[in-house]
């Protein structure tokens, strides 16, 4: 390189940059390199100094050093490195709001006077109790079995997360691991949770709720297709009717008393799985075609007097698929569920999937009112049953009586088909 360029670059390089208020940064011919230059300006008895090695990198630091003179003051060259690099991270979420870090922690600091400041999230769950409980003592509130569903659900939520400060909670760090541990009953749970923050928020505890997004409708329990009142009276009838012919008595008692699933555990039962004697059924694990355990069950009076009226009671329930789908294909439109055109095209059908086991499970629970016990009833084992037979089972009590008192004689039969 000529040494006039040569010159030129040095003077170049040489020349000082001041950052008014922070610091000067100087080339350092002999290093090659660049010193940032505060002198006594941040405190303290020795002058601060940070040598750079390129142009770029020492603008970069004189910024740093802006920036913290601005956020902290000279208090924040007093902090370790730990705290620093804390501080540096703080920054970045402060910057796009265009708040400074004592901002930040003024509002911090008056967001821990809040009365919630102080409270866990087990305090949250016994205060929410209490308003429950004082709700119902004045004749308000939810129903027995919700509240004990709360009860059971917020104490599992608690057992998980009571230590935890209300102030503190936060929904990724908290709520996103605990619901991968609760698998598929987590959205029920986050229910619960963004009701519990709910009330927190309307108490003034907190000033916003920490759980993301709404509550789920996923809460609301469907209810199942069921049969009506004269249908199952109308399906019996003529099941009894024309057993003879079509030899499907059995099998509608089956589906419509015991619950049985019609495609997968009926067609693997013979009569020897039904003991007279005893009134049980018996399904072994391997007939229920599901990966559900066997089970045995009882079997209502009403029931066992239809079976001891069915034509056959000796070999396979179902002894010809084919023939059973067409024969019972015909009993559902002898029954009205089916209805044809002059052509034999089908204008209304409103037989639905699964409805006769449906009905079994719903009428159980409206006698029994036991969740475990038509759990039971149905080979479930998790919690499907309740959404589909919670919300029927509470209204048609009367019914269930009706229906676990139907007579099987032929005077009786007669008397139903015309009352049907």
């Amino acid at each position: 390189m000529p040494f006039s360029s040569y010159f030129y670059v040095m003077q170049k390089k040489s020349k000082n940059i001041t950052v008014k208020g922070v610091c000067i940064i100087r080339y350092n011919a002999k290093f090659d390199k660049y010193d940032v230059d505060a002198g006594l300006k941040l405190g303290g008895p020795k002058k601060h100094r940070k040598r750079c090695a390129t142009k770029q990198e020492a603008l970069a630091y004189a910024d740093l050093l802006k920036v913290k003179i601005k956020n902290y003051g000279l208090s924040g060259f007093k902090l370790s490195a730990e705290e620093q690099a804390d501080a540096e991270k703080a920054l970045k979420i402060a910057r796009p709001l265009d708040v400074s870090l004592s901002e930040a922690m003024k509002f911090y600091a008056q967001y821990h006077e809040q009365p919630g400041a102080k409270m866990t999230f087990a305090d949250l769950v016994t205060n929410f109790r209490h308003q429950l409980e004082d709700d119902r003592a004045k004749g308000e509130g939810v129903k027995d079995r919700t509240f004990q569903d709360y009860k059971h659900r917020h104490k599992r939520l608690a057992d998980e997360l009571g230590d935890v400060s209300l102030i503190t909670f936060s929904h990724e760090k908290h709520w996103l691991p605990l619901s991968r541990k609760l698998g598929t009953s987590s959205r029920r749970f986050e229910n619960h949770l963004r009701i519990l923050f709910n009330h927190a928020v309307e108490k003034e505890y907190i000033q916003v709720s920490p759980m993301k997004g709404k509550l789920s409708k996923a809460t609301r329990l469907n209810k199942p297709a069921i049969l009506r009142e004269d249908q199952w009276r109308q399906l019996l009838l003529t099941a009894i009717k024309t057993d003879r012919e079509l030899d499907l008595l059995c099998y509608v008692v089956l589906t419509l008393y015991m619950g049985l699933r019609p495609q997968s555990e009926v067609p693997n039962l013979s009569w020897k799985s039904i003991n007279f004697k005893t009134k049980k059924l018996f399904i072994a694990d391997d007939q229920t075609g599901k990966s559900d355990l066997g089970r045995t069950l009882e079997i209502p009076n009403c029931a066992i007097d239809l079976l001891q009226i069915c034509a056959r009671k000796d070999g396979m329930i179902i002894e010809s698929s084919y023939q059973h789908k067409k024969n019972w294909l015909y009993l559902r439109e002898q029954a009205g569920f089916i209805v044809r055109d002059a052509k034999g095209k089908t204008i209304k059908n409103t037989w639905k999937h699964d409805v006769a086991r449906h009905t079994a499970g719903t009428m159980v629970y409206a006698k029994t009112q036991s969740k475990e016990l038509v759990r039971s009833f149905l080979g479930h084992t998790n919690d499907v049953t309740m959404r589909h037979y919670v919300n029927h089972g509470e209204s048609i009590d009367e019914e269930a009586e009706r229906f676990f008192s139907f007579q099987a004689t032929s005077s009786s039969s007669e008397k139903n088909l015309k009352t049907a």
